[in-house]
């Protein structure tokens, strides 16, 4: 507000009744997995995922672009702007770059637990690096990545960030005693092989001799499954790292979280994510966040803050960037926001 002329420049527009918020921050995607919305079973937990994903048969590359896009530009419609996502795929995050329905950061997912699948990866995400100097390299989880390729993660960072799945399955933490369902998963697959840095250690200890929370961001999706002693122990050792809640994923994986107080209670920042179309019905964090107040776990206010102000400051994303969506005709309130008619863009 001011007096006198306005500056040269300057104008005006003047708004019907409606609601205008900051962009909202989707910090958890697989944007490249748009593909298989609808084609899987869920309620069965990650590992038979993971398995029903291996029977599926990919389309063709421009048909995966095309159904991306169009997952971007529904999820735009609804203030959805910023993502952190990650990719398989060495050639889809130049892809994200150059669309103009994306904005964000773009992390490189190198997968193999056996030493030699790990070694292929490795020499293969060294070359894949070299080509393109915007990716940020990242583990998938403790029983998705080995030592190597966490070795080789933490040699070539380029923000001094991390995205990780943690505890995400509900036997995860008893993979280095050679116990539970995770362990049993890498076995049917062929991937398992006992390694000395992890055999009979506990899983946090692990990740932090492999310098794996040792980064200044450290954004650690889901936490389904982390019992009460390690979110302890990630409060005190890790109190600057954030936890990305993908609360409508959860639910079709039927993941039942029972760590709702002790992680809010926490000081790990909180932030919202879709995961894939896989899991999820679309990328709208709008949606995720109706979904969440639907079952009453966090407050609107929480829930806003974790979508924009907590997210710009966690990911780093300068106060110019962040555009502005107006809801034409609706409440500040998540169901009359949805149902908006008429959602644009203030400030691109």
């Amino acid at each position: 507000m001011g007096f006198g002329k306005p500056p040269s420049g300057f104008s005006s527009l003047v708004l019907e009744e409606g609601v205008l918020v900051p962009a909202m921050v989707n910090s958890h995607t697989h944007i490249e997995l748009s593909w298989m919305k609808g084609l899987l079973k869920g309620g069965h937990g990650v590992h038979d995922m993971a398995k029903e994903m291996r029977g599926l048969q990919p389309p063709s590359a421009a048909e995966k672009r095309r159904l991306a896009l169009s997952a971007l530009k529904e999820a735009r419609s609804q203030g959805t702007w910023f993502y952190t996502d990650t990719s398989n795929d060495p050639d889809f995050p130049g892809f994200l770059r150059d669309s103009v329905y994306f904005e964000g950061k773009n992390y490189f997912e190198i997968l193999g637990f056996s030493s030699e699948r790990s070694a292929e990866r490795i020499a293969a995400a060294g070359k894949i690096m070299k080509e393109d100097n915007f990716l940020l390299p990242t583990i998938h989880s403790p029983y998705g990545s080995s030592p190597s390729i966490m070795k080789f993660v933490r040699e070539h960072e380029r923000d001094n960030s991390i995205s990780i799945h943690l505890f995400e399955a509900s036997e995860e933490s008893m993979l280095p005693m050679e116990r539970g369902r995770t362990y049993r998963f890498l076995q049917e697959i062929g991937q398992y092989e006992r390694h000395d840095e992890m055999f009979q250690k506990p899983l946090l200890d692990y990740l932090f001799e492999q310098g794996m929370l040792s980064f200044k961001k450290i954004l650690l999706a889901h936490l389904t499954y982390a019992g009460v002693s390690e979110i302890e122990l990630l409060s005190k050792h890790i109190p600057h790292a954030a936890w990305v809640l993908t609360q409508r994923s959860n639910e079709f994986l039927g993941q039942n979280r029972k760590n709702w107080n002790e992680l809010l209670n926490s000081p790990l920042t909180l932030l919202l994510g879709t995961d894939s179309l896989a899991t999820a019905p679309d990328l709208s964090i709008l949606n995720e966040m109706l979904r969440i107040r639907e079952r009453d776990f966090i407050s609107k206010e929480r829930l806003w803050k974790a979508a924009t102000y907590d997210a710009y400051n966690y990911l780093e994303i300068h106060p110019s960037r962040i555009p502005w969506f107006f809801f034409a005709g609706a409440k500040p309130d998540l169901s009359s926001m949805e149902a908006a008619e008429k959602i644009f863009v203030l400030r691109d």
